[in-house]
């Protein structure tokens, strides 16, 4: 006390210390806090929250690990969420404990990017990286960079403190996955880099809990398998990862973490090399240097809506343009509401017309249109007549008058579309209608002129096509049966297709490529080849049929020149035409109508589809068709019946009625179930209608 009054005032009022320095403001904004460098005598910043690459060359990648190129090491990296102590992990269970990666106490994240250190001993690079759900404000930034470590990386540890397993981790290790699998894989691969794989890094869960039980092992399933469980129950593929292993301890309060079972866990990956194998630190390096450089750029930070608008708005979409009601649920007696503009659509006619007057005044106001003798009145509710036109001549809208807008179609407002829905397969119908009944008509005119001019051209062995009414083989009678006839080029007889799959030559006949032969034939030219078969008919007599005598080799010469220009020109036209309507089939299809190659046979009667010939060989064969639907001949086409769906032959599908739950307003095809159910339900009303009548009269 006594040396404190023998100070003056004026000494006490003295600084200390004096500073003859100019002052300067710290600044602490995010960018300087993002970029700081918490480096320790081992571990050094390689890249920043910006990320950044803080080495530029593998020389100095190197010279700061302090190990030289010619050593071969494999990553390990750790990922987990702010404050669940990895910068701890990597120390105690690499390190031995010693603080290589800096720790603190602080709310401040000391770990923003990513740090690397050599571990020697293990041969192992380590790298210590920025924990998810941290403060910084460049989260789309950290989880790329995080992303582009993880693909680099040999072996992941994910460290998690949860009592229980979060979806963030599925999510993280999920969406890891998907990234490596649909990009680093391929960037690795095309940069030439070695030792890129197309499988990933093994993984390493490394859950410690304090009052719940970790995941344990039974003798039905491992924790490894719940884990795989959980991420197909959240819909995340993880087979980007080489492995997936769970480590899980419970550590009392009064208890220091004990990391012995991660230390074995991470020996035992180290000592796999099967899927991937150690590599130099220049090689590790380009790696991180090449996938840094390839995606990068700013990326548009997303604010997460903390009010999400579809909790409490009302569910209902319109149906031209899709937009949700901008309502509140349940608005009962308002109608249904959306500022933005509708999408005009023909088959809702969503379209009216407004009083424009009205319009200026901020209200809509739909217009009525009355028709007179002469005259189309637009009437305004509110205004009145506001034009007037001529009925047969001019305008019947007045453009000064009124003012065309969309409205929205709302889903529960029951709308019907009034155009048609399925317009591209109601045309390809019309012009299937046309074809058919051309070819349906024509048909037997063309087939006798192309019997003619087949005749015209055959050889003079050949039985004339107007002779040949059955198979000479199977006896099946060619017009029963709507199958084609052909010529045998050995005897010249007519057969069907059935019986005529031979293909060998016929020297005698001139037909030294393998053609058409019966099975007669076929067993007399394996025994002589260079004979004509002795079972052909007498030639015809040529003089009486005023046909002049030709050599074999001409006699022939004409035919193969029409059967090539037959063949080509049928070729062409069944590509030409046939493609073009199978792509307009796929496109003009209802969705509801079963796909082709599932209806291979009528619903109905269980005839298979095909042509006549596939038919014939089906029912002799086989004889599965059902008694009331026998074959009767000639091809079996597919049709769709248009209310259900289902794949259906023409007998089956007589009937023609419209479907307007379905879009089709007017008649088409039916099948005859839809078609009974539908007179069922007819008779069934009738007949009811009629009992009520008689019971009250009663």
């Amino acid at each position: 006390m006594a040396f404190m009054r023998s100070l003056s005032e004026e000494d006490g009022l003295k600084p200390d210390v004096v500073c003859d320095a100019d002052f300067k403001s710290i600044n602490f904004n995010n960018s300087d806090y993002d970029s700081l460098d918490h480096s320790t005598g081992q571990s050094f910043l390689l890249l920043d929250a910006n990320e950044h690459l803080h080495i530029a060359t593998p020389e100095l990648f190197c010279k700061k690990l302090k190990c030289p190129d010619t050593v071969k090491i494999k990553v390990v990296s750790i990922f987990g969420n702010t404050g669940d102590g990895k910068s701890h992990t990597m120390n105690h269970a690499l390190f031995k404990g010693e603080e290589v990666f800096k720790t603190s106490p602080e709310q401040k994240s000391c770990t923003l990017g990513v740090y690397a250190a050599i571990q020697e001993d293990l041969g192992v690079l380590c790298l210590d990286t920025e924990g998810l759900l941290s403060t910084s404000s460049r989260n789309t930034k950290r989880m790329r960079m995080l992303l582009k470590i993880l693909a680099i990386s040999d072996i992941v540890i994910y460290r998690t403190r949860s009592e229980r397993l979060h979806s963030d981790m599925y999510e993280f290790l999920g969406t890891a996955s998907k990234a490596f699998c649909l990009h680093f894989s391929q960037a690795l691969q095309s940069m030439s880099i070695p030792g890129a794989t197309n499988l990933g890094p093994a993984v390493i869960i490394f859950h410690e809990t304090k009052h719940t039980n970790p995941l344990e092992n039974s003798v039905e399933e491992s924790a490894e398998e719940k884990l795989r469980d959980c991420f197909n129950r959240f819909n995340y593929d993880i087979k980007a990862f080489s492995s997936l292993r769970y480590v899980g301890i419970q550590t009392s309060i009064t208890e220091t973490t004990d990391y012995n079972k991660l230390i074995a866990a991470l020996r035992m990956e180290l000592e796999n090399t099967t899927v991937r194998s150690p590599r130099q630190p220049s090689v590790i390096f380009k790696a991180i240097r090449a996938l840094n450089k390839k995606f990068a750029g700013e990326i548009i930070e997303k604010s997460i809506n903390p009010f999400p608008e579809q909790y409490f708005t009302c569910p209902i979409y319109c149906d031209s343009c899709n937009r949700r009601c901008q309502r509140s649920m349940g608005h009962d007696g308002d109608n249904h509401l959306n500022s933005q503009p509708c999408q005009h659509q023909h088959q809702f006619e969503n379209k009216v017309d407004i009083c424009k007057s009205c319009y200026n005044n901020g209200r809509e106001v739909v217009v009525i249109r009355k028709e007179t003798w002469t005259y189309i009145i637009i009437d305004c509710p509110h205004c009145g007549e506001i034009a007037r036109n001529w009925k047969y001549w001019g305008s019947a809208t007045d453009s000064s008058a009124v003012r065309s807008q969309t409205i929205h179609v709302w889903k529960d407002e029951n709308v019907i579309a009034k155009g048609p829905i399925h317009s591209g397969q109601i045309m390809l119908d019309r012009v299937n209608y046309v074809y058919e009944a051309i070819s349906n008509i024509s048909s037997q005119p063309a087939g006798a002129l192309k019997e003619w001019c087949a005749d015209k051209v055959a050889p003079k062995y050949w039985k004339p096509n107007h002779e040949i009414i059955n198979c000479s083989s199977c006896k099946k009678n060619f017009e029963k049966y709507g199958i084609r006839k052909h010529h045998c080029r050995g005897c010249g007889k007519g057969f069907c297709d059935a019986c005529t799959q031979n293909r060998m030559p016929v020297p005698s006949r001139k037909w030294n490529e393998p053609v058409r032969v019966c099975n007669d034939c076929r067993q007399q030219l394996l025994k002589h080849p260079d004979k004509v078969p002795h079972n052909c008919n007498p030639s015809n007599d040529d003089t009486n049929l005023g046909i002049v005598q030709l050599s074999p080799e001409a006699d022939v010469t004409a035919r193969k020149c029409g059967e090539t220009l037959y063949n080509t020109v049928t070729k062409v036209a069944s590509v030409a035409l046939e493609c073009t309507k199978e792509i307009i089939k796929d496109s003009a299809r209802p969705d509801y109508w079963i796909p082709d190659v599932e209806a291979l046979q009528c619903s109905i009667c269980k005839v298979p589809f095909g042509t006549a010939e596939e038919l014939v060989s089906v029912h002799l064969n086989n004889n599965t068709l059902s008694p009331e639907r026998m074959f009767t001949g000639g091809d079996c086409r597919r049709h769709h019946c248009r209310k259900c769906g289902q794949g259906i032959c023409s007998n089956c599908s007589q009937s023609r009625q419209a479907v307007p739950e379905r879009g089709w307003f007017d008649e088409v095809r039916v099948c005859d179930s839809c078609a009974n159910d539908k007179l069922l339900t007819t008779c069934n009303l009738t007949n009811g209608t009629t009992g009520d009548i008689k019971s009250k009269t009663d």
